[in-house]
């Protein structure tokens, strides 16, 4: 729990500005720009509950109220890193999620993962990826590197947005570093400070909000992104590609779970086995536009994301799917990337 402290008084501060929740009713915490409007209608209109939903936009901020253990959230969707360490800290519900309704929609390799190997805590939702995009009319050359990135040519060089999301760049430079992703070893990440800050000072950041605005308006040349932002911004332009480096993507998936002391626990289940129909998974992914875990979806999905060049990796990309640190590395990477960006600033 010593790991986690460090957010304790944000934590204090959120539970003092949370209001009660009203019986048929449930609170759920998730990403900006990430559950479908039209989902949350339908739940509303088939189950009589009201869905009122807040949105973060980084891992930080989806943890905090969590780690009081009495949000006042119903549902949350944390990243798969973060559900060993709140499950450790007693912060999610043991709902039992391979009893309900629906819970053999979930294809087979999503569940009995590591993260909750006996799927007791989490729905799975959606995977993706970490890499960047390229506008093309700028750049003409190989994008399928990491190079690009931390050796950007004169075309790309003062024109990239980073995003901001800590784990994410700290494992890529980490990457590109041939040191191990999931280091936290003091001398590894003084390498990757040594690459990062630098960029930190040169690049503007972007978040969820703001990272498909930035791709889509001709500003920059490069950004780095989450695939299904990637192509959402390619939809608004075409010269966008989305790169598969070589020296490894990393792969991502958020679930769905239950926070500890959640006011409304009936409906909250009511609201996973909703989570885990096909056709409500394809409405979350045609207004989301990453991949699902939930079989039987195909025939929902906008023609858009079947062949999606962002969503489909070629055989010889380097992605490790279906693994996570084990040693709370993405936690205290995002800590080293805040650490990072206060250094910049000054």
């Amino acid at each position: 729990m010593g790991r986690l402290r460090w957010l304790a008084a944000a934590s204090l501060a959120w539970v003092l500005t949370c209001g009660p929740v009203r019986a048929g009713e449930i609170r759920i915490l998730t990403w900006s720009s990430y559950l479908s409007p039209q989902l949350i209608a339908r739940f509303e209109a088939e189950t009589g509950v009201k869905a009122k939903v807040d949105t973060v936009t980084n891992y930080v901020d989806l943890m905090t109220p969590l780690l009081t253990g009495r949000s006042g959230y119903d549902i949350a969707f944390p990243a798969d890193f973060q559900v060993r360490e709140l499950v450790q800290a007693g912060l999610l519900e043991k709902v039992g999620v391979d009893r309900l309704l629906n819970f053999w929609n979930i294809e087979d390799v999503w569940r009995s993962r590591p993260l909750d190997p006996h799927n007791e805590y989490t729905v799975p939702h959606v995977w993706g990826t970490t890499a960047f995009v390229v506008d093309t009319a700028i750049y003409k050359g190989d994008i399928d590197t990491l190079r690009l990135l931390f050796e950007p040519p004169a075309e790309i060089e003062n024109r990239i947005v980073l995003l901001d999301s800590g784990y994410d760049m700290v494992q890529m430079a980490l990457i590109w570093l041939k040191l191990p992703r999931c280091s936290i070893r003091p001398e590894h990440l003084a390498r990757a400070e040594t690459l990062l800050l630098p960029m930190l000072r040169r690049h503007p950041l972007a978040d969820i909000d703001t990272i498909v605005e930035y791709l889509a308006d001709g500003r920059y040349a490069l950004g780095v992104a989450w695939n299904g932002d990637a192509l959402k911004a390619r939809l608004k332009r075409p010269s966008l590609k989305y790169a598969h480096p070589r020296e490894g993507s990393l792969v991502w998936t958020d679930v769905l779970a239950v926070p500890k002391g959640a006011p409304n626990r009936t409906d909250a289940l009511k609201f996973l086995s909703f989570m885990m129909r096909p056709e409500i998974a394809g409405m979350e992914s045609n207004h989301n536009m990453y991949a699902t875990m939930i079989r039987g979806v195909d025939k929902y999905l906008d023609k858009r994301l079947l062949n999606a060049p962002e969503i489909i990796a070629p055989i010889s990309s380097t992605m490790e799917f279906f693994t996570y640190c084990d040693n709370t590395a993405e936690s205290r990477q995002e800590e080293f990337w805040m650490q990072l960006k206060g250094r910049a600033r000054n």
